[in-house]
């Protein structure tokens, strides 16, 4: 077989390929929040900067998650604080947004940053005790115990969901 043939091969192979995984994924209802258990997995941080990963793990059918979750930041007594969300901003967040298929104990993870150092008019910046997500799609929030303390009135930065268990670093 020519050096042309096995290419035509090859992209024909990587086309039925993609058209199968678009398909299955086309096919696949979106994920509830009824169905995911949300975890703090780990944190780190430096030069005032906290960056924590939550992992989102499927207890239901086959689903799929795409794009950006909402985010609120609690106090005790499930009181919300001030919260403001910016998709991306730092290399490790800034990714594009891709369809994660999740299956049965599969999981998926959200990365969120804070700055942690009182900026502008801020003396101190307020402690939260959990953090809230809403998948795409759903109405109904996921609670995730984190101790926080973000500072610029609650400004969050996130990445989009992401395929597996990732690690903050």
């Amino acid at each position: 077989m020519s050096v042309r043939s096995r290419l035509a091969v090859l992209v024909v192979a990587a086309a039925a390929a993609l058209a199968v995984s678009t398909s299955a994924a086309g096919s696949t209802p979106a994920c509830r929040a009824a169905q995911l258990r949300g975890h703090l997995l780990s944190s780190s941080g430096a030069a005032g900067t906290i960056v924590f990963s939550v992992t989102l793990t499927n207890r239901g059918a086959t689903c799929i998650l795409r794009g950006y979750t909402q985010l609120q930041l609690m106090a005790g007594a499930r009181r919300p604080l001030p919260t403001r969300v910016v998709h991306g901003g730092l290399a490790v967040l800034s990714q594009r947004p891709r369809t994660v298929v999740l299956p049965h104990g599969g999981i998926a993870t959200v990365l969120v940053a804070y700055g942690d150092v009182p900026s502008g008019y801020e003396r101190r910046c307020p402690t939260g005790t959990e953090i809230l997500l809403r998948i795409p799609g759903d109405d109904t929030w996921i609670g995730v115990q984190a101790r926080t303390n973000a500072c610029n009135h609650g400004t969050l930065r996130e990445s989009p969901v992401l395929s597996g268990r990732r690690r903050a670093s």
